[in-house]
């Protein structure tokens, strides 16, 4: 029998009815100060928590301040941190365009400013970072320190901010995890997945945080690796917030100012590890005591974005290196997403790669509602 490594974006949990997106965790910041209901306040009092903290989120601030500006990638808090992340490192470089002509510490946050920002590359971020370090300069004394060390300090505030964003994040997913699964019991949706027989012995690889996979399907925490963390509120298996939220490394040398916000950092630091290589290995049916030649690898609702590439080209590595047959399975919303999916694929692979393993079917695709289509290419 085949052995199944599913591996999981935030489509599989969207894909089941849950509200894990970026846009409905913003919407829930918005609201979280307004109107709460009992439930809610239930959830926070239960969990001793105390919002007041994230009231005043810088990141939060940029989105609400911005939102007609950024238009469709408003919700998209990936984006929002790497632009803001980028306007500090401008600023960093090029601090005079923060302080008067004269050389003297006053930061001069004016009409010409704005001016000369609006023909800018990410020019709405680096109004908001300008406009920001004025606010802060004044309210935290910035005014003794030099310019670089001023700026080293706005940094300092915008990483702090991110730690708390990826809290509130964590209450939120945490909120939902309890509404789904403690109030309402919701149940799988129908799926291409529902083609699987015994999937609740599968291993999974999620860039989730949350626990859909354990909690629907049954399938244990133990064959589960989280390659941006987990949601652990409680802290009953780790000690500090090991959720992965940040952006990129976009470049092939290292950025020592943007490392705080980048993923592989946050991956050593919140140690995520590469215990999902181990889902790799032979697999044995301890009923017969022989080995499983096959190995089904489907990924069920992620975009396959190039920026989780060191993930999927491992995959793909760690499979070459062994003798079992094995068969990459890619689920796909619907052609404009297949479409995306492949060019991603060509960008991590090489398009002769590409088109070698799609010909020797060791790659296909699936739409993520075809349960026979499913059927069909899953080796057994």
């Amino acid at each position: 029998m085949a052995d199944t490594i599913l591996i999981l974006g935030n489509g599989f949990d969207l894909a089941m009815g849950r509200k894990t997106s970026y846009k409905d965790f913003l919407e829930f910041a918005d609201k979280l100060f307004v109107e709460r209901d009992d439930q809610l306040d239930e959830f926070l009092k239960k969990h001793q928590i105390n919002i007041e903290k994230y009231q005043d989120n810088l990141y939060l601030r940029y989105i609400r301040e911005n939102r007609n500006t950024l238009g469709e990638n408003w919700s998209n808090l990936e984006i929002m941190i790497s632009q803001l992340a980028e306007a500090i490192d401008f600023f960093r470089l090029n601090s005079d365009k923060l302080y008067h002509s004269s050389g003297t510490l006053s930061p001069l946050i004016s009409k010409s400013f704005r001016q000369a920002m609006s023909v800018e590359d990410n020019s709405t971020s680096k109004m908001f970072i300008g406009t920001i370090f004025s606010e802060l300069y004044k309210k935290l004394h910035w005014e003794m320190l030099e310019r670089g060390l001023a700026i080293s300090e706005l940094n300092n505030e915008f990483i702090r901010h991110l730690d708390l964003l990826t809290e509130l994040l964590e209450i939120y997913l945490s909120y939902r995890d309890y509404i789904d699964f403690e109030v309402d019991s919701i149940i799988p949706s129908d799926t291409a997945l529902d083609a699987i027989d015994r999937i609740s012995e599968a291993s999974v690889i999620s860039f989730n945080y949350t626990h859909t996979p354990n909690e629907l399907y049954n399938i244990s925490l133990e064959k589960t690796h989280f390659i941006h963390g987990e949601i652990d509120l409680e802290r009953l298996k780790h000690k500090i917030n090991t959720m992965v939220f940040g952006i990129e490394d976009k470049a092939t040398e290292i950025n020592s100012n943007l490392i705080p916000y980048q993923k592989f950092y946050q991956r050593v630091v919140k140690e995520t590890g590469n215990a999902y290589e181990r889902f790799f290995d032979q697999e044995y049916d301890i009923s017969k005591g022989i080995p499983r030649i096959t190995k089904n690898i489907i990924i069920f609702g992620h975009s396959v974005d190039p920026l989780d590439k060191e993930i999927f080209k491992k995959c793909f590595e760690l499979v070459d290196k062994k003798y079992y047959q094995s068969r990459f399975i890619f689920t796909y919303f619907n052609e404009t997403a297949k479409r995306s999916i492949i060019k991603n694929l060509a960008i991590i692979l090489g398009k002769d790669k590409l088109v070698e393993l799609t010909g020797q079917r060791k790659v296909v695709f699936v739409q993520s509602q075809d349960v026979d289509g499913m059927s069909n290419v899953l080796l057994e």
